[in-house]
């Protein structure tokens, strides 16, 4: 195989972190055709292609890539989606949770995203009025899931791609919707675009590094800025100007590299969080985080459900306990094997702690025990025999069978 000058395999792998192997996230189109080419002779490749069912040709394409796989000696992964709609969100939805569901652990996912779809991108954000973080455009690496994201082809543009695969003889896939210009990406691709370097021959590089260069200062506001905990305290949003208070806000969200809500939510929560009495707990939740306030400062949490309380799991302490949500494991370090009752949210349970006087509601040794908000909605209520016998922590167990329970968190903050 003959390698484009322009397209060199070291120098992409070479940005790239240390990791157990690649994902290539292979359509058929040119693009991540090139992409899954260049790869081919590195080991630990795998592809994966999704077939949304929406193109008559949907299936054609899925054999045209699992025969290409075939040749090259790559497993190749194929997902089928039956989607509410055809709508762009919708479908990145479903391809995102796809590759979430395949990637291993310090796995790389690979995308074929290359400098004309970086410029799009950027033309997009700024037609919604995005900020600092939108208009630096789509990221070379980032973390995904329990791996990365890399898009390493950002720094050539499509007609390097589109050579390289005709100086090799190689095929793929025309994607006939590309040409429907009803898709606000593909009016900027086949109308705008063209105006534009008709005038300014260089501009998809030009743009591409203008959102390099933006990156960048956005990482050095960030370091100056010192988002090193993973709380926003309420006396730092104070601590500079109304008029400002928002903007350290979204600033704070990006740094996580998490979409974060529009201008007016922004204002608003900021509002709320800073403004609610010391008895309000003020909370938001969109499909990718939740923001909580607690001991005077914003903390960024995954999402989790809150369990119904009338709930029960039963537990055999041989083996540790998964929690529901996936929040931690209880260990029981005992040498019986007993049949428990776990149950979620209690809420008015009483206990009499292990060489305390007194019973306590639950509710007041939460508060003495300083335990966050969503470790209540999480914490294990153990039962033997309908008798609460732990929490999961040396503080709540009633008795010495509860002093052997241990509950272990897995991080929730973001």
């Amino acid at each position: 195989m003959v390698y484009s000058k322009t397209l060199n395999l070291d120098k992409i792998l070479n940005k790239l972190p240390e990791n157990t192997g690649f994902l290539v996230a292979y359509s058929g189109g040119s693009d991540s055709t090139a992409l899954l080419h260049l790869l081919s002779k590195v080991k630990n490749v795998r592809a994966i292609h999704i077939n949304h069912g929406i193109n008559p040709a949907a299936n054609d394409w899925q054999a045209h890539c699992q025969n290409t796989c075939k040749s090259l000696n790559i497993p190749l992964i194929t997902e089928t989606h039956n989607l509410p709609d055809t709508s762009e969100n919708t479908c990145r939805k479903a391809r995102h949770q796809s590759f979430k569901k395949h990637l291993k652990p310090n796995e790389i996912l690979l995308t074929a995203h290359h400098a004309d779809d970086q410029a799009e991108t950027i033309f997009l954000k700024l037609l919604r009025g995005t900020g600092i973080s939108g208009i630096s455009g789509m990221k070379e690496i980032s973390p995904f899931h329990q791996g990365y994201l890399a898009r390493v082809l950002l720094g050539f543009a499509e007609k390097d791609l589109k050579e390289y695969l005709l100086s090799n003889n190689i095929k793929w896939i025309e994607d006939d919707s590309n040409a429907d210009n009803n898709y606000r990406r593909n009016y900027i691709r086949n109308k705008i675009i063209p105006s534009i370097t008709e005038i300014w021959p260089n501009a998809i590089d030009n743009i591409a590094r203008s959102g390099k260069n933006i990156h960048n200062s956005e990482l050095l506001l960030n370091h100056f800025l010192d988002f090193k905990t993973k709380q926003l305290p309420i006396d730092k949003l104070t601590s500079v100007p109304e008029s400002l208070q928002s903007t350290l806000f979204y600033h704070w969200l990006s740094s996580k590299n998490l979409p974060a809500p529009d201008k007016k939510a922004i204002e608003q929560l900021c509002s709320d969080f800073i403004n609610s009495g010391l008895d309000k707990n003020p909370h938001y939740k969109n499909e990718f985080y939740q923001l909580r306030r607690w001991h005077g400062a914003i903390y960024c949490l995954r999402n989790y459900d809150v369990i119904d309380s009338e709930l029960s799991f039963t537990w055999h302490t041989k083996k540790p306990f998964t929690l529901p949500n996936h929040v931690g494991q209880i260990q029981y370090t005992g040498k019986e094997n007993l049949e428990l009752v776990v149950k979620l949210n209690q809420i008015g349970q009483k206990l009499k702690p292990l060489k305390c006087s007194n019973t306590k509601k639950v509710k007041n040794l939460f508060q003495e025990n300083d335990v966050p908000t969503w470790h209540k909605h999480n914490t294990p209520f153990i039962y033997r025999d309908e008798n609460l016998v732990s929490l999961g922590t040396q503080w709540s167990a009633t008795c010495d069978i509860g002093q052997d329970i241990k509950v272990v968190f897995n991080d929730l903050l973001i």
